[in-house]
């Protein structure tokens, strides 16, 4: 099948949807399958090799609130000059819908989460929080419109079908899902993990609104009264940043707290299995590629009870859940691992076994194939 992947998040990725994609797409051309991904792009068409499929990333104007509708100007008439395309896999959030796009098979759509549901998490910070909550509530319509010209539902986690059928007056039944998981290298690298640093507290995602790292650096002012040599060590970059190192300054957290910028894909392996305890203290989640990551290198996570999270955090078995919004719980948490010695190494090898038995690309594979085949029937 020739099959055209439709996404709206950076190319080459660096965060988890793009690598979703990306290694869903691997997985798909080594079964066969020919695979176009299609992104966004700066004010000029880009053509990238990437791997084994081509990434075509077309022009993308700032223009709020009509960002996504002038993209998908581009996006359709370039879908409809392709030479036949057997599958169209629009992946959230915030594609061009492309309803009635000539020379087009079936359409499938991957909600990872809804960016309506998700901007409702937002923490009111600052005006960049206020305008992404606006945007989040005038994108409904391009969300209806995917549901609309969809001829197969799929989502990353069972928390997000329901939600999208809470949103949009949907059966759930009616949606499949399709998982998350961790790739088979990333496994290996994981195997044998490194010396670990007993009080090394990480995160690794997007400093962005709704993520809870604030309270997540509130906490460790509890933490580090407890413990000094306890250390936070933050992976990635987003618009929150500077906010977060000046609370940092603030609190007295400069030599507990490391913020270390994007790290290359490829290099996350070295980073987990250094660390001792995982920490996702966000708002809102689809299925966290990161969490996955951090289980299969042989953590134990401390995560917020929300969706995405409980799909795969146990709580008591592999992980300890608690409330969001909860620097305190939070802190608690950390501490109870960090004082549980054995009880943190077991979380962390149950972790590890579930991602083996239960998160691969071969399982997501075979159920994208299925809804393939749906959307064609």
């Amino acid at each position: 099948m020739k099959i055209a992947m439709l996404l709206s998040t950076p190319f080459p990725p660096e965060e988890g949807i793009g690598n979703y994609v990306c290694n869903l797409s691997r997985k798909l051309v080594k079964l066969g399958h020919k695979i176009i991904l299609v992104t966004r792009g700066g004010l000029r068409t880009q053509i990238l090799e990437f791997n084994d499929f081509v990434v075509f990333k077309l022009p993308f104007l700032i223009a709020y609130p009509f960002h996504v509708d002038i993209h998908g100007l581009f996006v359709k008439k370039f879908v409809e000059h392709m030479q036949d395309i057997d599958i169209l896999h629009i992946h959230s959030p915030l594609p061009p819908s492309l309803c009635n796009t000539k020379k087009v098979g079936g359409v499938v759509s991957t909600f990872h989460s809804t960016i309506y549901g998700a901007s409702g998490k937002v923490e009111l910070v600052d005006f960049h929080a206020i305008l992404g909550r606006i945007l989040g509530i005038l994108s409904k319509h391009i969300e209806s419109e995917i549901i609309k010209c969809s001829d197969v539902l799929t989502v990353s986690s069972r928390s997000v079908a329901f939600e999208l059928a809470n949103y949009y007056n949907l059966n759930p039944c009616d949606i499949m899902v399709l998982g998350n998981a961790v790739d088979e290298t990333f496994l290996q690298q994981c195997h044998s993990p490194a010396a670990r640093e007993s009080d090394t507290i990480m995160y690794v995602g997007r400093l962005a609104y709704g993520k809870g790292l604030q309270d997540l650096i509130e906490s460790m002012k509890m933490v580090v009264a407890k413990r000094p040599s306890s250390k936070l060590v933050i992976i990635g970059k987003g618009p929150l940043l500077m906010r977060l190192i000046n609370r940092t300054n603030e609190l007295g957290l400069r030599d507990n707290v490391e913020f270390k910028g994007f790290i290359a894909h490829s290099e996350l392996p070295s980073q987990y299995t250094r660390a001792s305890v995982f920490v996702m203290p966000s708002y809102y989640e689809g299925m966290p590629t990161a969490i996955l990551e951090a289980m299969a290198c042989g953590l134990p996570v401390v995560a917020t009870f929300v969706h995405g999270n409980v799909d795969v955090v146990k709580n008591a078995n592999t992980g300890l859940l608690v409330p969001p919004k909860k620097p305190v719980e939070l802190a608690d948490a950390i501490l109870y691992l960090f004082d549980h010695p054995d009880l943190k190494y077991e979380f962390g090898k149950r972790a590890q076994r579930l991602i083996k038995e239960r998160y691969t690309w071969d399982k997501v594979a075979r159920k994208t194939l299925d809804a393939y085949a749906i959307s064609k029937s």
